[in-house]
């Protein structure tokens, strides 16, 4: 007798299954660890900037650009208001309220940039962090588990032996791959 093989909807049928079984699982928990992981960056942020002495060097950047923002008002309020201003025309850029330094170049480093990359270097350590909780070891779990699954979907030659291997799987994790048909309430129960 040949040995039944899989085709390849009878595969693509399982995959979706194992995903429907564990994609909410491990949405759940990773919606866990975003709030965990939110907390533990913010905190991880401002020890990582006064860890490696970011926070003052930041905060002279920040201190530099507020003293060039008072110089360049200083000076539009000079030329807008000198005597040879009365009478000719002044450049528009003499006119502006409040200066800034701005463009688009790589050239500049402004304190939001500073802080953008404690913040990735935060998440980073707090990402590494969490994954060692008991959160994170639940998503790591389910991660693994759903690999494994899967593994055994694309190695399995017959979906006999397969079904027997992913309820024992899923089983591991509070699921089950054999699942009752519920019954519908009685027809005078039922809306119409």
């Amino acid at each position: 007798m040949a040995k039944a093989t899989m085709q390849k909807w009878q595969r693509d049928h399982f995959v979706s299954e194992l995903n429907r079984n564990y994609d909410p699982l491990i949405t759940a928990a990773e919606l866990k660890l975003k709030s965990i992981e939110a907390e533990a960056i913010e905190i991880a942020e401002k020890n990582l900037a006064d860890e490696i002495g970011a926070t003052p060097i930041i905060e002279e950047l920040q201190e530099a650009i507020d003293i060039v923002k008072q110089k360049m008002s200083k000076a539009a309020r000079f030329f807008r208001t000198s005597k040879v201003a009365k009478k000719k025309d002044i450049n528009y850029k003499f006119q502006e309220k409040e200066f800034g330094i701005r463009g688009y170049g790589s050239n500049q480093i402004l304190p939001d940039d500073c802080w953008e990359q404690i913040r990735e270097w935060a998440g980073d350590f707090a990402r590494a962090k969490i994954k060692k909780t008991p959160e994170g070891k639940v998503l790591a779990t389910l991660e693994d588990n759903k690999r494994a699954s899967y593994k055994e979907i694309m190695e399995a030659g017959s979906p006999d032996s397969l079904k027997t291997k992913l309820h024992n799987n899923l089983q591991k994790d509070g699921l089950s791959w054999n699942r009752e048909v519920k019954a519908l309430p009685p027809t005078d129960q039922t809306i119409n």
